[in-house]
């Protein structure tokens, strides 16, 4: 899967809010994370992948073996646990938030790296290009 790995501009979001609504994120923190643009940089050494994403000051950093459990943060620092695999082209992320269980569905086209986050019900796209 050596198309993920680059560093990835933001592009554009949908429907933002109602997904951080649905996690539960404190308004202050929805409106810097709406007026901010992240950036991703993503990179494999060996069974070894690594996920770096910066939002402004803040900077969320994992690594991980694909489909083994792993302890990481969000960005706003709470703990969580997540899984991610490889399925055909997509890479998918699976991270338990308390009661609620996220998934993360990154795919690679061309230049183009599409994200769709979905939390409760509640989906959000996100697209970044490769920088």
């Amino acid at each position: 899967m050596a198309g993920f790995v680059a560093k990835w501009e933001f592009v554009a979001v949908e429907n933002i809010d109602a997904y951080m609504v649905a996690l539960g994120i404190p308004e202050n923190l929805r409106e810097m994370a709406k007026t901010n643009q992240p950036s991703m940089e993503i990179s494999q050494d060996g069974d070894t992948w690594t996920i770096k994403t910066t939002l402004a000051d803040k900077v969320k950093e994992s690594s991980f073996k694909m489909g083994e459990e792993f302890d990481t943060k969000t960005l706003l620092g709470t703990d969580i646990k997540a899984t991610i695999t490889l399925e055909g082209d997509k890479m998918v992320e699976t991270q338990k938030v308390g009661d609620s269980e996220v998934k993360i569905v990154r795919e690679v086209s061309g230049d183009e790296l599409t994200t769709n986050m979905t939390v409760n019900g509640v989906t959000s796209v996100a697209k970044f290009k490769r920088a």
